[in-house]
């Protein structure tokens, strides 16, 4: 993947390690080697503009995780707060009519 987005854009082993700030001996065994670091495969798709994870993740054949249920609970933490918010203002306007009445 890497060394054909690296053919697609003009771009050789050498400008790659002046990019990314490493050695060109660095690229080339980077580039032999079956495995890549996440953080070096996030730095490459930086600099060469281009996302190596979604085409990763285009090919898995895995079920896109449910964020839903993280959106829901920050929601329900949200209004559980106000409720506490407004069962207090309530108590207090209480009271305050209380007092008001008591004069």
């Amino acid at each position: 993947m890497i060394k054909r987005e690296m053919k697609r854009k003009n771009i050789n082993v050498t400008e790659l390690g002046r990019g990314l700030n490493i050695r060109h001996s660095t690229v080339v065994g980077m580039m032999q080697r079956p495995t890549l670091q996440v953080k070096r495969l996030a730095e490459v798709s930086e600099f060469l503009n281009y996302n190596f994870f979604r085409e990763i993740a285009n090919k898995l054949t895995c079920t896109e995780p449910d964020y839903t249920l993280d959106t829901n609970r920050t929601e329900v933490n949200g209004l559980q707060s106000r409720v506490k918010d407004l069962e207090l203002e309530v108590s207090i306007l209480r009271q305050t009519i209380k007092d008001l009445a008591g004069r």
